[in-house]
């Protein structure tokens, strides 16, 4: 029995599936694939040359602990080294901001923000640092390439070599400029965190009061205890 309108019947699409990874992963193997060494050295790169860049992005978070996804949106901004600032404005306001020296999370409808030395929160293996200009791909994580089935992209691995406890980060890299158009983090709980970004810009400028966070009046500030 069919299901209404064109649809195939459910009972295929395990066989599709099936097949559709098998046609993707044989048109991966046989077309010609970049060195893993040459992309993480060209990423590196073209980061190592950007003075700043915005985008708007897309966030799904997949909890093992949730039914479905918790999706957002908004617009992020970097400004090496070490800044950045995330506003997210769906489907609730929040506003993640770094300075080089403190990481702020301001939450305002708990009217709460949540404070932490910034050296803490990003290591040198932490997913985004080579953003910041503190950590290098080759030096922090061991790399590979894995297929990348209807999209256009090289898809980059990559494994922390000594913080396993942050997760394994997968970048798509744009072949052609070496842009970033989309991340996952996949925590060790199983957690999957994936960015999509668009609308980037390069070097555009940004002032460091970009980067400058203010608490509101009557707000709360929360601080991680200080270890002895």
């Amino acid at each position: 029995m069919t299901e209404p309108g064109n649809r195939l019947p459910a009972r295929t699409w395990p066989l599709l599936t099936i097949v559709l990874y098998l046609f993707v992963n044989r048109a991966w193997a046989d077309a010609p694939q970049p060195k893993v060494e040459d992309v993480v050295r060209k990423l590196q790169g073209r980061y190592d040359a950007t003075k700043d860049f915005t985008a708007d992005f897309t966030q799904a978070v997949e909890a093992v602990t949730l039914g479905k996804p918790l999706e957002s949106s908004g617009q992020v901004f970097f400004k090496r080294p070490g800044r950045m600032r995330w506003e997210f404005l769906e489907p609730e306001k929040q506003t993640i901001v770094a300075d080089g020296q403190t990481l702020w999370v301001y939450q305002p409808e708990h009217h709460q923000v949540l404070k932490a030395p910034f050296r803490a929160a990003f290591q040198s293996a932490t997913p985004v640092s080579f953003l910041f200009g503190v950590g290098e791909l080759s030096k922090d994580f061991d790399p590979s390439l894995v297929p990348s089935p209807g999209a256009r992209v090289i898809r980059l691995k990559l494994v922390p070599k000594q913080e396993h406890e942050i997760g394994v980060l997968v970048l798509d890299v744009d072949p052609q400029s070496y842009d970033i158009a989309a991340a996952e983090v996949t925590d060790p709980l199983g957690n999957v965190t994936r960015l999509k970004f668009s609308n980037l810009k390069r070097d555009v400028g940004l002032a460091d009061s970009k980067f400058t966070f203010t608490t509101p009046p009557g707000t709360d500030v929360v601080e991680p205890p200080v270890n002895p």
